[in-house]
């Protein structure tokens, strides 16, 4: 057998194996109405449909920040975008959890989904954000709340009520000035609960700590693949 033969056998083993694993099924899942399922799909479709989604994220990041020249511009741009674009969910549909983009998709979503889109398209932006659930002092009560760092500091947004924090001096609030209490809530145009009382939960948060390989900063190739690696490790 000659060695132009022997390369022609080798790509069509190699082809073979590719397929084969290619269709081996996977697992996903997904929740409705607080439950999770399972389902089986083939690898190359769970595959496909992440990269479709990587850059359906970063073309619509792309759009949405046109012409900022800053992270806090970009910021601001995706919260009044969510704020526009997602609406609470109406209570005759079920509550999907999926993926992120879905939910962009169907336009509706509960609120700590608004908090999820708005990481993940914070994230798609370059700006590092997450978000984190936070209870009331008499813990009876939660909230979801979103986290971006902007050149080291942290800031606070409720992308669900469409609000951002201020200090007294009319600069974007960081952590630490909202848990001294210097901050104002802002709420930008299309906002309608202007009594909601942050205090209540401001003044029960927990020390945040910088996330890392949350949903919302994995919908990359890059990332996940850091995830998966990191995953495998523990």
């Amino acid at each position: 057998m000659n060695k132009k033969i022997k390369n022609i056998v080798l790509i069509i083993l190699f082809s073979i194996i590719i397929i084969f694993l290619l269709n081996i099924n996977v697992t996903t899942h997904y929740g409705r109405n607080y439950i999770v399922y399972e389902k089986q799909i083939p690898l190359y479709l769970k595959i496909t449909s992440f990269i479709d989604r990587h850059f359906q994220y970063s073309e619509l990041v792309r759009k949405i920040t046109k012409g900022c020249s800053n992270k806090q511009e970009k910021v601001m741009v995706i919260l009044r975008w969510v704020k526009k674009n997602i609406k609470y969910q109406p209570k005759n549909l079920p509550v999907l959890d999926d993926h992120v983009w879905y939910t962009i998709v169907r336009g509706y979503g509960v609120p700590d989904q608004f908090s999820d889109v708005f990481a993940t398209l914070c994230n798609y932006s370059g700006v590092n954000a997450w978000f984190d659930v936070i209870y009331s002092k008499d813990q009876k009560s939660k909230i979801p709340l979103s986290f971006v760092k902007i050149h080291d500091r942290l800031h606070i947004f409720d992308p669900f009520n469409g609000v951002f924090f201020e200090n007294n001096n009319g600069e974007l609030a960081d952590i630490t000035e909202i848990k001294n209490g210097n901050w104002i809530p802002k709420y930008i145009k299309g906002s309608k609960n202007k009594t909601f009382d942050y205090t209540n939960y401001f003044e029960n948060m927990h020390d945040i700590e910088e996330a890392s390989l949350t949903r919302a900063q994995i919908q990359s190739p890059l990332r996940r693949i850091q995830f998966e690696l990191k995953r495998l490790i523990k």
